[in-house]
């Protein structure tokens, strides 16, 4: 059975994960074109139309972290206005992943009181969103 821990998945930026990741998600849409007639029995036509994703991920903050994207990264990333390389995958070869160029439409930082500060950070792909199978290392 392909069943798995989601804990393996994760965001990355340009090839590296984003840090203190608790949830993260894809999501994938088709808009859709009507193209009903007075010949189509009375049932609705579609046709495809065009295609969206967009890549959410969200988590603790942790403003020490050196070795992954933190929030101060993913801040840059939303300042610079700039569409970067996103990838939604366990990163284990023979798995799937999704990736796009994506650009960061919101992120959010909140800490309550007495408790810990997280982030949420979503990202729109502009282009080509490409489905591919991870290698394995040679």
């Amino acid at each position: 059975m392909g069943v798995f821990n989601g804990t393996l998945l994760g965001v990355y930026v340009e090839d590296t994960l984003v840090a203190a990741a608790q949830d993260v998600s894809v999501s994938m849409s088709v808009e859709t074109i009507d193209v009903t007639t007075k010949d189509s029995s009375g049932y609705r036509e579609l046709l495809g139309g065009l295609r969206t994703a967009s890549f959410s991920v969200s988590g603790l903050v942790d403003y020490t972290e050196a070795t992954y994207e933190s929030t101060a990264d993913l801040a840059t990333i939303l300042i610079a206005r700039t569409a970067v390389t996103l990838k939604f995958s366990t990163e284990v070869a023979g798995d799937q992943s999704v990736s796009a160029e994506a650009i960061c439409t919101s992120l959010e930082l909140s800490a309550g009181t007495e408790d810990t500060a997280t982030y949420s950070a979503t990202f729109e792909a502009t282009g080509t969103v490409t489905l591919a199978t991870i290698p394995t290392p040679p």
